[in-house]
């Protein structure tokens, strides 16, 4: 590391003394070791690169450009927040711990698991990244994350009456991250100090980020029903004892759905059902046999669903008859505010449960049933990719519904349509699909038209025809799929047919338009309605062949050597192009 740097602006020679500076809470023992440290070691270089990757040596930090300030003293070690102001480059922020009690054993142990619980690979970090450990000076570098204490937020939300409404989600998470952690060691270990000191939690519900402050004090994990007992002892309890208007606003139901939502819903149904098959049953156990009675007739919601249906109602509340454009806008709204879209690959039904337990909430029998019927099937896997489409549609052709249900429904089948879209249910007498999808759009002049599947052998034969007339001499088969657009009087203005080969990858044969209604915007509509549904669909890539390349260039086809022809990957940013 540089020990001498030259000021640009006077020219004058400046060491690390001169730009370490150091608050007035910082004991004299560690204002000497530190600086020791930071004058003989390359520490900051080192863990600003490894947090923020980039490069800083002396000569980049102007006088007084260190500053270090105490942030506390626990198990046997001080915590200090160090911030480095550069000439050019930024501020960047990090923590250095400095060992006074700890052996050189424990402090490795607690190295360890701080790597154990930042692991990337177990989920989000769940403590501050770990950064190097300097032998000499018996101290290490960690990530600085910004943020107070959840006993902290508490104390400033009960100032201002918001303490109560976010209680239940503050308690879920937090319990979460300490169940986490077991999960994490293996299931071997728990932290000793699940309290309300020892977390950070956003308390903003839509928000991600909880960080466990310290993995000093632990212990040997000694049974599940331990376990979760004294998380309410450890933490909920004293929680209410402190803030007595929190009593009764969370129950044994947030620590068991704490609990299942890190260790999956299949092994934590299993798990917390071998604690009730005993004949000694106080109030926890009662409570999880309720618990898991619901939990086994409509499924485990997680906590981000669960929150995201929470605000969604308590927007629609404070409302009055609102628009169905303006629900519909919310409700996408909050959904990739929650980043709902995530946790589908855990439960494939957080769509339809999403709908379910907002815009459906006071669905009437028959819906409410054919609803939950997806929903047992999506989790069963009866039902995959695009077959949701098709069981939505065909559910709507069986029940009268309302024109607010049918809007909604169309939207839970196709969550790209925007709120003022205009997209209805029509029947069809062509191949496996009981009932289609009409969406209603505009060409560049202002005319409307409406693409939609084809729905009969007849439309089928006119689509042909239009290739024939464009010298596209195509072979329609069983498998292939026909989208078509048609304007008001029902004449095919033009249309494309593709094929679904698998789950997850499609084939684009070929696309026409009428020479009437060329260079009006009809075949890009084509083309993004067909991107659309097969992304609706679970659909990753699509291919076509290498034929006009420069056209599909535009929209995001390009070359790969996986891939015949040309190859658009569906979750890629869309290109913009006009035909």
């Amino acid at each position: 590391t540089s020990t001498i740097a030259v000021d640009p602006e006077t020219g004058e020679e400046y060491r690390w003394k001169d730009v370490v500076a150091f608050d007035d809470a910082v004991p004299e023992r560690d204002r000497r070791r530190l600086l020791k440290a930071i004058e003989e070691t390359a520490v900051l270089r080192e863990a600003v690169f490894l947090f923020s990757k980039a490069l800083i040596r002396l000569s980049d930090i102007p006088r007084g450009g260190v500053w270090l300030r105490l942030l506390g003293e626990r198990h046997g070690k001080s915590v200090y927040r160090v911030t480095i102001q550069t000439r050019f480059q930024g501020a960047y922020d990090l923590a250095l711990n400095v060992n006074h009690e700890l052996s050189r054993d424990d402090a490795f142990d607690e190295i360890h698991w701080l790597v154990v619980a930042g692991a990337s690979e177990e989920g989000a970090p769940l403590v501050e990244d770990f950064g190097g450990y300097w032998t000499n000076h018996d101290l290490w570098s960690e990530e600085f994350v910004p943020g107070e204490t959840l006993a902290r937020a508490m104390r400033r939300l009960s100032n201002k009456d918001g303490l109560k409404a976010i209680w239940p989600f503050l308690a879920w998470t937090a319990l979460s991250a300490y169940v986490d952690f077991w999960q994490r060691s293996g299931r071997r270990w728990e932290l000793s100090d699940p309290s309300m000191h020892n977390v950070i939690v956003p308390t903003d519900d839509y928000m991600t980020g909880v960080r466990i402050v310290s993995v000093s004090s632990r212990r040997h994990h000694d049974g599940i029903e331990k376990m979760i007992r004294s998380l309410r002892e450890e933490f909920l309890e004293p929680a209410a004892e402190a803030y007595p208007e929190l009593q009764g606003i969370v129950g044994w139901d947030v620590v068991f759905s704490a609990f299942i939502e890190n260790v999956g819903e299949d092994e934590g149904i299993e798990m917390l059902s071998a604690l009730v098959e005993t004949e000694k049953r106080d109030g926890m156990l009662h409570a999880l046999a309720e618990y898991l009675e619901i939990v086994r007739l409509r499924g485990f919601l997680s906590r981000r669903l669960f929150f995201a249906a929470k605000r969604y109602r308590r927007w629609e509340q404070l409302g009055e008859e609102q628009t169905p454009q303006a629900r519909a806008k919310t409700l996408r709204e909050i959904y990739d505010t929650y980043d709902l879209s995530s946790l589908v690959r855990d439960y494939p039904e957080v769509r339809v449960r999403y709908f379910r337990e907002t815009v459906f909430r006071d669905a009437g029998a028959a819906l409410a049933e054919g609803l939950e019927e997806l929903i047992a099937n999506l989790r069963s896997g009866e039902l995959i990719g695009d077959e949701l489409i098709d069981a939505v549609a065909d559910l709507r052709s069986r029940l009268e519904l309302s024109a607010d249900e049918d809007y909604f429904l169309a939207r839970l089948s196709f969550p790209y349509l925007r709120p003022d879209d205009v997209a209805d249910f029509v029947h069809s007498h062509l191949g496996d699909h009981q009932s289609e999808i009409v969406v209603q759009v505009e060409d560049l002049d202002g005319n409307r038209f409406r693409i939609r599947h084809a729905l009969t052998p007849k439309e089928v034969e006119r689509l042909h025809g239009l290739f024939l007339a464009a010298k596209l001499d195509v072979r329609f088969r069983i498998e292939h799929r026909y989208l078509v657009a048609i304007n008001e009087r029902g004449q095919i203005l033009g249309g494309l047919f593709y094929e679904v080969d698998d789950k997850d990858h499609a084939h684009l044969e070929k696309i026409v338009v009428a020479d009437a209604y060329r260079r009006k915007g009809v075949a890009d509509r084509l083309m993004q309605e067909l991107f659309n549904r097969l992304r609706a669909a679970g659909i990753e890539t699509v291919t076509t062949g290498f034929f006009r390349p420069q056209y599909f260039y535009g929209y995001g086809f390009k070359i790969e050597k996986r891939y015949a022809g040309l190859v658009k990957t569906l979750t890629e940013e869309e290109t913009a192009h006009e035909g």
